[in-house]
């Protein structure tokens, strides 16, 4: 009998939820492997390009959370990539071979407040400081980014990458 699932997790800022949610998403992304390689070896029905395909899918629902962080994660006094929004995950499975055949994220409660003030010691988004630290010259002066961040308010007005 095949039944819909959820997990919810929970808890304090600093608590684990986004370490919690990527043990999850590997747990399956790897019991999903092995159950379709073994039923992949009794019924030749998926040919090795559709099980490439399928450990492709499923490393793309992995990885997609380091970018996700990069635009939603932000420097706290509690966690220095505490989450500043809650995320709906929705992996669908292959009923037959069990593998991941799909899976859509839903970003919702972005905190706004965060994009225009941060208190003393934390820092906005991780997008903006990576953007900065990573982008050669002629990049930051195509988007007029050349003066560095110390001339941005959104920036926290700070002088260098590291708030603290």
């Amino acid at each position: 009998v095949v039944r819909n699932q959820s997990v919810i997790i929970s808890g304090e800022s600093g608590a684990g939820k986004t370490e919690a949610t990527k043990k999850i998403m590997q747990y399956l992304a790897r019991v999903t492997k092995v159950k379709g390689t073994a039923d992949n070896n009794k019924n030749k029905e998926l040919g090795e390009a559709k099980k490439g395909a399928m450990a492709s899918l499923e490393d793309r629902v992995l990885s997609s959370n380091p970018l996700l962080e990069s635009f939603g994660n932000a420097r706290t006094l509690k966690n220095d990539n505490s989450s500043r929004f809650g995320k709906f995950i929705k992996i669908s499975f292959n009923t037959k071979t069990g593998g991941i055949v799909g899976a859509t994220i839903s970003n919702y409660l972005l905190e706004k407040t965060r994009i225009t003030t941060q208190i003393e010691g934390e820092r906005n988004y991780h997008i903006f400081y990576q953007l900065f630290s990573a982008a050669d010259e002629a990049t930051l002066q195509k988007f007029g980014l050349e003066n560095g961040i110390a001339n941005f308010r959104y920036l926290g007005n700070r002088a260098t990458l590291k708030s603290r």
